[in-house]
């Protein structure tokens, strides 16, 4: 609990930061694509998906976008898995970000 409340704040902290700016992301969201792809099906995958879904969170809160609505975990997981077969050496923060579009 106390890793999703850090993921969260480190992601408050960044989006808050402003967008002009280079924004320093801690965690596993700055591995890339190929790294979770290699990992999604192993006892290491549930850190990634934590990481994952509270950056998720914390950037929706933030943004006052309500952007995991009409989505479950497993679709929020499939189309990070899908965007990352697409592009495997793209970072995670990235993919994600693009929840927010």
């Amino acid at each position: 609990m106390r890793r999703i409340a850090l993921v969260a704040v480190v992601a408050l902290t960044a989006l808050s930061a402003g967008e002009a700016q280079a924004i320093r992301i801690l965690g596993h969201g700055t591995d890339a694509c190929s790294v979770w792809l290699r990992v999604r099906t192993t006892p290491q995958a549930s850190e990634y998906r934590e990481w994952m879904l509270g950056y998720l969170s914390a950037s929706a809160f933030h943004k006052n976008k309500d952007i995991l609505r009409n989505m479950t975990y497993t679709q929020v997981l499939a189309r990070v898995t899908t965007e990352c077969q697409r592009t495997p050496t793209r970072r995670l923060d990235d993919v994600l970000d693009g929840f927010l579009r």
